[in-house]
C-alpha cells in the first residue's frame, strides 16, 4: 500500500524548480516536462508477477477545475477517482461525493456483475439529466417542466439523499450514530427508488438513514 498527501504536491515543487531553472512555463504557469515527470513517478507504481501494490493517493484540484492540467495528467493515471464536491457539502449531503465526477475502471459487468453495472448507469444517467435541468428550474421553476422530466428530478433527488449516510466519527456532533451498509443493499435501495417505489414518501425519509428499509421510519424533509 502506498499513501500520497497529495500529488499536487510534487507538482508544484517541478513547477517551482522549472522557474529556478529559467524554464519557458505551460499552460496557466505549469512546467513543460509536467506529464514526463508525473509519469515516471507513476509508472514506477505497478503491479508485478511477485507483488502487487495498490496506491491511494489525494490530489488537490486547483480553484476545483477539473480540466486543469494537474488534475488532468493526475487522473489519467489513476483507475478510479473519488471526487467530493463543495456544492454538495454546501447542501448537507456527506460523504460529499459527487456521483458524476468520480469514475472507476473496475465498473464493468466482468468485474461487477451486470445488476450492480446497470443500476449504477441508471444512476448516473438520472443524476445528469437531473443536472442539465436545474438551470430551466432556477429561472421559471420546477412546474414549468413536462411530468417526465418532474419525475426524474424528483427520483435524482431521492437518489442524492439515499446516497447520504450518517459517520461514526461524526456522532458527537450530529447525534445520529453511524451506520454501515452492504453493498448489495445500496444496489438493491437505489434500484427501488429508479423503479419510484418511493415517489409517494417524503424526500426526507431517505435522508442518512442505512438501508432502503429504513425508509419507512423517517418523515422529515430532510436536507438540501
Amino acid at each position: 500500500m502506498l499513501l500520497i498527501d497529495n500529488i499536487f504536491r510534487f507538482i508544484q515543487a517541478g513547477m517551482e524548480l522549472s522557474g529556478l531553472m529559467g524554464r519557458l512555463p505551460s499552460r496557466l504557469g505549469y512546467q513543460p516536462t509536467l506529464g514526463t515527470e508525473l509519469a515516471e513517478l507513476e509508472e514506477r507504481i505497478a503491479s508485478t508477477g511477485r507483488a502487487a501494490i495498490t496506491s491511494i493517493q489525494a490530489v488537490y484540484v486547483p480553484a476545483d477545475d477539473l480540466t486543469d492540467p494537474a488534475a488532468v495528467h493526475t487522473f489519467s493515471h489513476l483507475s478510479g477517482s473519488i471526487v467530493l464536491s463543495r456544492k454538495m457539502a454546501g447542501e448537507g449531503l456527506y460523504p460529499a461525493i459527487d456521483p458524476l465526477q468520480s469514475r472507476s475502471m473496475m465498473l464493468t459487468p466482468r468485474v461487477v456483475g451486470e445488476r450492480h453495472y446497470r443500476v449504477a448507469g441508471e444512476v448516473r444517467r438520472t443524476l445528469a439529466a437531473s443536472e442539465e435541468l436545474k438551470d430551466i428550474i432556477a429561472m421559471l421553476g420546477i412546474e414549468e417542466l413536462s411530468r417526465e422530466d418532474r419525475r426524474v428530478v424528483y427520483r435524482a433527488r431521492r437518489l442524492e439523499r439515499f446516497l447520504t449516510q450518517p459517520f461514526h466519527t461524526t456522532r458527537h456532533f450530529t447525534g445520529l450514530a453511524g451506520k454501515t451498509v452492504a453493498l448489495e443493499e445500496t444496489i438493491e435501495g437505489c434500484e427501488r427508488i429508479l423503479n419510484d417505489e418511493f415517489s409517494t414518501r417524503p424526500e426526507g425519509s431517505l435522508y442518512m438513514i442505512g438501508g432502503i428499509d429504513e425508509a419507512g421510519a423517517h418523515g422529515g424533509e430532510g436536507a438540501g
